[in-house]
Parts: structure tokens; sequence; C-alpha cells
């Protein structure tokens, strides 16, 4: 036995030896072999499995649009005058001249927009957006009066030679009015922002059913008469789903209305937080679509009659109010013989005055001013739209106003978007966000050559700001800006830790055990001296 053990131990001890001899430059080949794969194949690999995929958005292209890149947006008007004689080039002359004289200078980062006045002598206009009839007669003073459609009547008291100089006075101030709100942004801040389509809620809200009435409407009846004219006159800039609800129990509102002799009253100051609107549930149907909650509050019975009065103390005609960018809330107070229990239903006829008041709060909440086209006075007579709600001049200028900021919020959008995409080089752009940056490029290339047709201008803007707007908020942008370097080193260490150390310890131990470089021979074995 101990002959067999030294037998094995020399044999073991002859293949270590051999070993010795060429393993340093088998293991060398293969260290170098593993690099060569890990080079040749692994990171070509890696690099494209995890390639972030960039569809080339057209830089150049919205680079193109900036603030002093005038808009101009031409009025056509039609001289209607079969018994007079007009200079129609002298009053387009004499009109553009007194509207460039009363525009301000533009500030650096304003955008620019020119409003131009065209004047055709022709019977009448054609009845569509920006075309607008003057039909002069000679009276014996000079007035104006505005229909409802886009016609107005001007009575002309002065001769012939200054007959030129009224019209065109009359037309300056009409376009610069509008221009000047345009660049003022009169009554932004309570007017909501233009979308596609908004939910209009009315509800009647009942504050204390138990110990005061049951109180309903016949809203059906009221919605149809009253507010759909008013949303089909709208149809063509956007759509308005209009839902109605009641809610009993409503609780009693965050602010304590004032005693007084006759009942309770809300102060200006209270009305802000008076819109109770999360113990209200007010929640709408639709995610997307911007809300406008109209309210007809009835209050408890001890509460009234509630009113709002004015920091002068005066009652208030409507006994209503707007909360900006929300909504409104008209205050409904019950007969005073109403008892406790009774139940109590508000008709039709009843409810015209308050969605008179609704149609004159959702007029201020999407941008409608009362004193278009020209303010009121004694020698300016504007006609309201009291079927509809909205006249065609109101609705041509609410066109143009949401036209103009369209093409604006295309062109900042889609500027922020390229910036985004350039500071975020991991970020990933597929080809859905390139075909919607092509498409609002397409539509506000094309909204200078459509400005004849005001409506068709529309129509291309808000193309434009919905497909920038959707192209900068699709999921994959979005999950990317919540998506640091830190969350990539988290998931590659895994996977590179375990092949990188190995591999990094061999060629350590590659190197360490490399011969010398010299002239000398390796050395022979004993066993391959006596071969």
């Amino acid at each position: 036995m101990p002959a067999l053990g030294d037998r094995i131990r020399a044999l073991l001890g002859r293949r270590s030896e051999a070993k010795t001899i060429i393993s340093v430059q088998n293991d060398r080949r293969v260290v170098l072999a593993s690099i060569l794969l890990l080079l040749l194949l692994g990171l070509p690999l890696w690099w494209t499995t995890t390639r972030v995929y960039r569809a080339e958005l057209p830089v150049a292209e919205i680079a193109v649009f900036a603030p002093d890149q005038e808009l101009t947006v031409p009025f056509s008007f039609y001289i209607d005058a079969p018994s007079m004689t007009v200079a129609t080039e002298a009053i387009e002359h004499m009109a553009q001249k007194l509207i460039d004289e009363q525009r301000t200078a533009y500030t650096p980062d304003e955008w620019r927009v020119r409003y131009t006045a065209r004047i055709r002598h022709k019977a009448a206009a054609p009845d569509v957006p920006g075309h607008y009839t003057l039909r002069l007669r000679e009276a014996a003073r000079t007035a104006v009066d505005f229909d409802a459609d886009r016609v107005a009547h001007v009575s002309i008291s002065e001769s012939a030679t200054k007959r030129d100089a009224v019209v065109a006075k009359l037309v300056a101030d009409i376009v610069a009015k509008e221009e000047h709100e345009l660049r003022e942004k009169s009554g932004a801040r309570r007017a909501l922002k233009y979308a596609p389509e908004y939910s209009v809620a009315f509800t009647l809200l009942n504050e204390d059913p138990v110990g005061g009435a049951a109180v309903n409407w016949d809203i059906e009846h009221a919605a149809n008469a009253f507010v759909r004219p008013f949303v089909d006159t709208l149809r063509p800039l956007a759509k308005l789903a209009v839902s109605t609800q009641v809610l009993h129990h409503a609780g009693p509102p965050p602010v304590k209305p004032l005693a007084h002799e006759n009942g309770t009253y809300l102060t200006p100051d209270m009305l802000p937080h008076f819109a109770n609107s999360p113990w209200w549930n007010l929640a709408s149907t639709d995610p997307i679509a911007p809300s406008i909650n109209f309210i007809l509050y009835v209050p408890a019975l001890q509460s009234q009659p509630l009113r709002i009065i004015d920091d002068a103390k005066r009652t208030s005609a409507t006994n209503a109010f707007v909360v900006s960018q929300w909504g409104g809330i008209a205050i409904a107070n019950l007969p005073a013989d109403t008892k406790a229990g009774a139940s109590v239903v508000i008709s039709s006829d009843e409810l015209q005055k308050y969605f008179g008041i609704f149609i004159a709060q959702l007029r201020e909440l999407v941008g409608i001013r009362n004193d278009t086209p020209l303010q009121p006075s004694t020698r300016v007579t504007v006609r309201r739209a009291t079927a509809t709600g909205i006249s065609a001049w109101e609705l041509d200028a609410l066109m143009r106003r949401w036209m103009v900021a369209n093409r604006q919020t295309a062109i900042t959008t889609l500027q922020s978007l390229v910036r985004l995409v350039e500071s975020m080089e991991n970020m990933v752009v597929m080809d859905e966000i390139k075909v919607q940056v092509d498409q609002s490029l397409s539509a506000l290339r094309s909204i200078p050559q459509a400005l004849e047709s005001h409506l068709r201008a529309f129509e291309l803007a808000a193309d434009a700001s919905n497909s920038a707007e959707g192209a900068f908020f699709d999921p994959s942008m979005v999950s990317l800006l919540y998506f640091p370097d830190q969350h990539k080193y988290a998931i590659y260490l895994p996977f590179f830790l375990p092949v990188t150390i190995p591999l990094l310890a061999a060629i350590k131990k590659a190197i360490r055990k490399a011969p010398p470089n010299d002239d000398s021979q390796p050395a022979v074995s004993d066993d391959k001296k006596k071969d």
C-alpha cells in the first residue's frame, strides 16, 4: 500500500509539474478569449437590447416660430349703401390708419397679433365668421345699431365728404377694441382655458331637507328650453356635455351667514369660501373634460331669506355669484309661508330666472364679453341674442380669442417638448409622438393661409394645440420624467457584477503569472530529459 500511495503522489506531482510549464500561456489565451468574447458579443448585445429609441423630432422647424412672428387676422366689412356713394378704398385706408394709431408698442416677449380691416362694396356679407355687413342710411343723427347676427345698421347724418370718415372710425373702433382686449387678456383670470369639451353640471342643492322642505325641480324642460340653444350655438367651437342632479342633506356651508332682522346675508369676502365642493360631492362623470358647476342652493328654512350684499350694503339683484374657473352659485329662497316637512317643486317658469343667471355666468366663464362689438352708449345699441344666449358678434370674438390662444399654446408646448427631450438623453421618443408633432406643425403652418375663414383657422389652431399637448403628455414621455440614472444602475448591477468580478480576478491572476520578457528558454523537466 505505501508503494501505491507513492506512485499516485508521483503521478500527481508530474501532472502538476507539467501544468506549470504550459498553463501560463493557456490561461492567458483563455482570459484574452473571454475578454474578446465580452467585447465583441456581450457589449453589442447589451447596447442593442438596452438602447433607447428616439424618433427624430423636427427641432429646426419648431424653432422657427417665435413671439415676434406676426399673425395678421383680417376682418371683412361689406358696405350696403344703395342710396349712398362711398369710397371703399379710402375707408379702408383711413380705418387701418386709425387701428395702427391705437395699437401700443409690443413688449419683447409678447406674441404679435395684428388685426386688420378690409372694406368691400357689396350688398351683404356671407353669413360666416369674420365677415360683417354695414347697412348705411341717412338719418337726423349718427348712431349704430348692432343686430344679434353679423349686421350693423349705421345711421349717418354727416355730409358726403365726412361720411367715409364716420364709417372708417366705426370699423377702426370695432377692430381695435377687440385687438386691445386680446392683448390685455381681459377677464382671463375668471375664464377657463380652452378645451374641446366641457362637462357642465347643474345641481339642485338642499341644505336641510329634514328640518326644512323637500325640494325638487322641473329640470328637464328647463334645460331644453334655456340651456340647449346656447349649447347648440357654441358647438362649432366646443362641446358642452350637460348633466343634472339633486343633492339632499348638503349640510351647512363652510361660512355661517350673518344674522339680520329680515333673515341672513353673505358679504363679498365670504363668497369665495361658500362653495363647499368636497362635502357637496360634485364629482364630474367625465375625468378628462374640465368641469363647470352651477348650483341652485336652497338654504335651511331658519336661514331664509339668505341674501348677498356688497360692500356698500346693497342687496345683490341676482342673489348669485361666480367662482373663477369653477362655476356659479345662485341662492333660491323658498316662499315665506313654506313649512317644515313641505314638498316644493320649482317649476320650469320659476327656473327661467335662475337659468338666465347661469347662462350669464357661463358666458363669463368661457370668456364672452358683454360689450361686444362696442360698448353700448347713447349712440351705440347692441342687441342681445335672447334666444341663444350668444350673438354672432360674440361667437366670432370668442373664436378669434381661442384661435390665438391655441396657436400660442401649440407653439410653446412643442418648444417645451424639444427642450425636455434634449435635456434627457435617455428619454424614449416613439414614432407616435413624432406623428403628433408633425400634425401640430402642419396645422400651425396652415393657419396664416386659412385666416380668410376664421372658423377654419380656429379649427387648425385647436388641432395644433391638441396634438402638441397629446405629444407632450404621452404616457411614454411622462414615465421617464421620474426615472433617473440611479434606477438603471440598480437594475443592471446585479447582472453585471457576478460576471465582471471573476473576469477581473482572472485578468489579475494572468498578469501576475506572466513570464518575464527575456531571451532565456524555459526549463525542461526531468521527465522530458529522460524521454
